[in-house]
């Protein structure tokens, strides 16, 4: 498993710039920027980004921010989208090897 800072180093060790990369076409035709900007400052900004994606697509939900709750420790997080009592989605966030193997 890859972090996006090893990813990163790895592109820059090898030369390749990320505008020499195509944009992952998962979601449709959005332009390039709206896929890049993201909120957080590590892959949470990711999570947040398909988070509201997935909630849009599947729901026609529209969330704003999220909130991030502590599941077993502060680098072990979750957030949850629910209507009327029920949980529609739930993304869980891990950071550090320990918090992976123990992900259920």
């Amino acid at each position: 498993m890859l972090t996006s800072g090893e990813t990163v180093q790895i592109m820059e060790q090898s030369d390749l710039a990320s505008n020499d990369t195509a944009v992952d076409t998962l979601f449709g035709d959005m332009e390039e920027k709206e896929v890049r900007l993201r909120e957080g400052a590590s892959s949470d900004g990711y999570l947040a980004h398909i988070f509201r994606h997935m909630a849009k697509e599947l729901f026609n939900e529209d969330v704003g921010a999220l909130t991030y709750h502590t599941l077993r420790n502060k680098d072990f997080q979750g957030v949850t989208l629910e209507r009327d009592g029920e949980v529609l989605l739930h993304f869980e966030a891990a950071y550090g090897f320990r918090n992976i193997q123990k992900w259920s």
